[in-house]
């Protein structure tokens, strides 16, 4: 009986090693940049004239985007503000990916709804993915009234360009956000 439950015993605590090597084995390694696209980036639009509009994107791993950007607080136009964007990413090669995101307009006097936002990116990453540039395009879904808006995910939707967007969509680069280790300011 005894061996039996030494048996039974070691057979466990090898599971539970195997179990746990194997668990290790496929979580990703969050603290290794190479070919993980997730994490937050610092976003420059390149908005013409020398202007870059600014935004902080974050990739989830689940596939997932969320973000915000200056037009949030009128920086393109003072009359109107935007939510921030939800959207979702996939790859379209090895270090490339395309992203979809859906935000709100809203007049910033009234705060009534005016339209759904767009932005559809097309990403190349450098080759450590701490970096990218792209194309992104920017457009309009207008609401009806401020309480009927049309399905923004209807595939019959009239979604209308950006007027001041070129014909290519506009220029965005971005570098991945890093820790900085706390502590005092070194200048």
């Amino acid at each position: 009986m005894r061996n039996f439950v030494g048996a039974v015993a070691l057979v466990l605590v090898a599971t539970g090693v195997a179990a746990t090597a194997e668990s290790q084995a496929v979580r990703p390694n969050l603290n290794s940049h190479w070919g993980q696209v997730w994490g937050t980036y610092v976003w420059q639009t390149q908005m013409g004239s020398g202007n870059h509009l600014p935004a902080l994107i974050t990739f989830h791993v689940d596939g997932t985007i969320t973000g915000s950007d200056g037009s949030m607080f009128g920086a393109l136009n003072p009359k109107i503000r935007t939510t921030p964007l939800h959207g979702v990413w996939e790859r379209t090669g090895w270090q490339s990916i395309g992203g979809t995101s859906l935000y709100v307009v809203f007049d910033a006097t009234t705060g009534a709804v005016m339209k759904y936002g767009r932005a559809r990116s097309s990403l190349q990453f450098a080759g450590d993915f701490n970096s990218f540039q792209g194309k992104i395009f920017i457009e309009s879904l207008t609401c009806a009234t401020p309480l009927t808006c049309p399905d923004p995910l209807d595939p019959a939707a009239r979604w209308d360009p950006n007027p001041t967007m070129p014909p290519d969509g506009f220029t965005v680069t971005s570098r991945r956000l890093e820790r900085v280790a706390a502590g005092p300011l070194q200048r």
